[in-house]
């Protein structure tokens, strides 16, 4: 099992981080296609963050409740605890 990390942490064992100084945001990919197979990482990690990301963005924008911190991490653990299984 691997979790997708973003920039701030570097890849240890079960994370994966993306390659820094190297493009890596949905929108500087608009127009352009990977020059090489950091690019092409990258543009696959954020393309899977997104797609990761985006419910809790829904679930937060329809619960205020999920948006203090306590209960977002409480309710991550959870979920991660029912994925485990």
């Amino acid at each position: 099992k691997y979790f997708l990390v973003d920039a701030g942490y570097t890849n240890g064992p079960g994370f994966v981080a993306p390659y820094r100084g190297t493009r890596y945001h949905l929108n500087e990919w608009i127009g352009n296609t990977p020059q090489n197979f950091k690019e092409l990482f990258n543009l696959c990690h954020s393309s899977a963050r997104n797609a990761i990301e985006r419910p809790f963005g829904i679930l937060k924008k329809r619960w205020s409740i999920l948006r203090t911190p306590s209960f977002l991490k409480e309710s991550c653990t959870f979920c991660h605890t029912r994925i485990e299984r």
